[in-house]
């Protein structure tokens, strides 16, 4: 039986930078996930820049740039009736653009960073049992065939927003929305250049953006309700994704490259993050609307969010309930205002009236335009319009 300081169950974007975050401050950690890295994950692929300064702290920023990617220097948005608007993104530091990457690159470049700074990684393995006693909390799994144990005084629930965690702890309650997400990779897309695009349909939006020199990445949610049961890229295509002029135009002669795929919900109202002994962090805590693409920000933040209170933590000898609600507290103070501005245009995407009325404003006023950009590029939002 082996132990730790700290056992995260997940290695995506939030669970390894969190991992990352406490091995660089000295504490024995373990990353635990059943999947084999590298492994894809279904995911908009956009790389928001205000990541920058995140990767340079978990010191993978040159690493990535080095993965198969696209760079990405405007922002561009459609309604369903025409209506567009553009800004280019702002600079972050001495990066002036985003990317788009897959997250097969973005995941196992940060597994990869764990492992190098001491965190214990294991892959490919299935939790059978979570306990907590008096002394911390016991981990049975299932390596490879094989019974394990692990013992920890923490427990970080990292592993997304169906999270086996949060259900054996007793907070997985969710309250989801009424739209169904997709994603497919697309080649011969031809017009796209170094832009990420959202365009508008009736019943939901899609986003846009290349992530090599050949492929696209388009992710789209639809409304539950519209679907019907038969879903195929062509059916969605024909009737949702056609009926905006600029998407249509976009996709045509594309092929597909990958299979399509789904999620269900794409948003849901935050989860209790903590309790005495653990934290969720990432889509296990939260899943956002994807619309603004802050969701790899979101999960890298919050990791270390919950890094630097759990080092706290541990310094002082206390892993109570009250002092881990720092991190809730740490979180709503971060996150606020994003995920507020983030609902209102949310609201508008599934209005297609309301959105071209704004789309028409913005359009003619692009200090303001440029202003929402930032806040949701930039670490501090400032509406200067």
């Amino acid at each position: 039986m082996t132990e730790f300081d700290v056992a995260i169950v997940g290695a995506g974007p939030a669970g390894s930078a969190t991992a990352i975050s406490l091995a660089q401050r000295g504490y024995h950690v373990t990353l635990i996930d059943r999947a084999v890295f590298p492994r894809d994950k279904l995911c908009g692929d956009f790389f928001n820049s205000i990541n920058w300064p995140i990767l340079q702290e978990l010191n993978v920023g040159e690493e990535l740039r080095l993965r198969p990617h696209a760079k990405v220097s405007t922002f561009r948005i459609t309604a369903a009736d025409g209506a567009e608007a553009e800004s280019l993104l702002p600079a972050q530091g001495e990066r002036r653009f985003a990317l788009g990457l897959r997250r097969f690159h973005l995941d196992h470049a940060l597994v990869e960073r764990a492992q190098r700074v001491g965190v214990s990684v294991d892959q490919g393995v299935k939790l059978t049992r979570v306990e907590k006693d008096s002394h911390g909390w016991r981990l049975d799994m299932d390596r490879h065939g094989e019974p394990a144990t692990v013992r920890t005084k923490l427990l970080v629930g990292a592993d997304g927003r169906n999270s086996w965690v949060a259900r054996q702890l007793g907070v997985a309650t969710v309250t989801p929305c009424g739209s169904v997400g997709f994603e497919l990779l697309l080649q011969k897309v031809f017009a796209l250049r170094e832009s990420v695009e959202i365009h508008q349909f009736v019943g939901g939006y899609a986003g846009v953006v290349r992530i090599d020199e050949n492929t696209v990445n388009i992710c789209f949610t639809v409304r539950q309700s519209l679907l019907g049961k038969a879903v195929s890229f062509e059916s969605l295509r024909e009737r949702f994704l056609s009926r905006n002029p600029f998407l249509n135009d976009l996709l045509i002669g594309c092929q597909p490259a990958s299979e399509l795929r789904s999620v269900w919900p794409v948003y849901f109202r935050a989860r209790r993050c903590f309790g005495a002994g653990f934290l969720l962090v990432g889509d296990a805590a939260r899943v956002t609307e994807p619309v603004t693409g802050e969701g790899i920000y979101l999960a890298l933040r919050s990791g270390q969010l919950a890094a630097a209170t759990m080092a706290a933590a541990l310094r002082e000898g206390n892993l109570s309930l009250v002092r881990l609600s720092e991190y809730d507290r740490a979180c709503r103070a971060e996150f606020g205002a994003r995920l507020r501005l983030n609902s209102l245009i949310r609201v508008l995407m599934y209005r297609p009236k309301l959105l071209s009325l704004a789309i028409r404003l913005l359009s003619r006023r692009k200090r303001l335009l440029e202003s929402l950009v930032n806040a949701v590029c930039l670490p501090r939002p400032a509406f200067n319009a």
